[in-house]
């Protein structure tokens, strides 16, 4: 993880960059001012793993295929923040961060080390952290960091996991898919107090959970506005005839409730966050633009949590090829290049875009209104 040194010096703040993303305090027991803390220069910190990071940033398909060959099954489905302060005997220390250099509606946490896991911080935005001890209300620490923009923000919800925010893709038009507003992971059944902690400050409203019948448990009491859609279609299904009246009901609903600003932030889920909420983000994400060659990362992403091995086909020969549609995963069918191909033969309305085939596929295939697909637009794209 690229490492960042931070060192403010009691009133003359001096600022240096080594290579950990890790911002460092050697002094200062006073409180500094909001306004000394306004006039400190924001230093950019990585909350992106480096091997998430070099995934994101492959050059080639091979590269891909390499990193998720090597690290497929290794969870770095959390936020990391390197920071120093002072230590003065204190056991355990609260990180305060916010947005504001007042510190005014700061997010408090207890930490035991100076490397942090995260829940809060979205890329592209810039925080005033502090630490303060369990011995006095002395300020070990202090400073001020923009986030490295990234399309990946993971979050660590206690009791599930492979959960990250559906924001920060740039689409086909140029635009934004905002963070804050979808999330996707695994269920919820699980969590724990500090999990709901998590649920709380997210500000979540709706929970979509798109698991069949089957397979859900009794969901948790935590408050959210909780929808059940009963499925069992995922990649490719979607456009079987035996599935027709399952999806065309599934996505109908689906859409209603996307395209109500008021049930906003939204997540959803299955099981493990994988193959029915995969599917889901191919929809969604597809629809406002983002790229296939982007929402193809977004699902191989799941590959670096615990939730599974999740690749958009079988890797045969160091590389993923054209025709490499589905992907070999004991007691599951994952394939999800063999959905991109449907949707790009059956539904493609002649610009050779994704988005607009999906649209297609929507309004033709399910009956999804126009309208519902225009204001699902405007509320997630800036």
């Amino acid at each position: 993880m690229k490492k960042v040194l931070v060192f403010i010096l009691c009133f003359a703040m001096v600022f240096s960059i080594c290579g950990c993303g890790k911002q460092t305090n050697s002094s200062s027991k006073e409180d500094i001012t909001a306004e000394q803390t306004d006039n400190i220069d924001a230093v950019e910190v990585d909350i992106c793993e480096e091997t998430v990071r070099n995934y994101l940033n492959a050059a080639t398909v091979e590269e891909q295929f390499s990193l998720l060959n090597e690290f497929s099954g290794v969870s770095y489905d959390y936020q990391t923040l390197e920071l120093d302060w002072n230590y003065d005997g204190s056991t355990e220390f609260i990180l305060w961060l916010s947005e504001k250099s007042d510190f005014s509606n700061a997010i408090k946490s207890v930490v035991t080390t100076m490397y942090v896991e995260t829940t809060t911080l979205v890329p592209g935005k810039t925080y005033y952290w502090k630490v303060t001890g369990d011995l006095t209300d002395d300020t070990l620490g202090s400073g001020k960091i923009k986030v490295k923009d990234a399309p990946v923000r993971w979050i660590k919800i206690d009791g599930s996991g492979n959960v990250r925010d559906m924001g920060g893709w740039i689409t086909e038009s140029g635009k934004t898919v905002k963070y804050e507003m979808m999330y996707r992971g695994k269920a919820l059944d699980n969590i724990t107090d500090a999990g709901k902690a998590t649920v709380k400050l997210l500000g979540l409203k709706t929970e979509i959970d798109v698991r069949g019948s089957w397979n859900k448990p009794n969901p948790p009491q935590i408050g959210l506005n909780y929808v059940f859609i009963d499925t069992a279609a995922q990649y490719d299904y979607i456009f079987k005839p035996e599935c027709e009246e399952e999806v065309k009901k599934n996505y109908k609903e689906i859409f209603k409730l996307l395209s109500d600003k008021s049930n906003y932030p939204i997540y959803t889920h299955c099981s493990a966050g994988a193959d029915r909420t995969g599917t889901f983000a191919f929809i969604t994400n597809g629809l406002l633009g983002v790229s296939y060659e982007d929402l193809t990362r977004d699902f191989e992403l799941t590959s670096f949590s615990n939730s599974g091995k999740r690749w958009r086909g079988n890797g045969d020969g160091n590389t993923f090829g054209p025709n490499d549609l589905e992907m070999k995963v004991e007691g599951n069918y994952v394939a999800w290049g063999a959905m991109y191909k449907e949707m790009m033969d059956n539904y493609d309305t002649g610009d050779g875009k994704l988005s607009s085939a999906i649209e297609n596929y929507l309004i033709s295939y399910i009956g999804v209104p126009k309208s519902q697909i225009d204001s699902f637009k405007k509320i997630m794209l800036k």
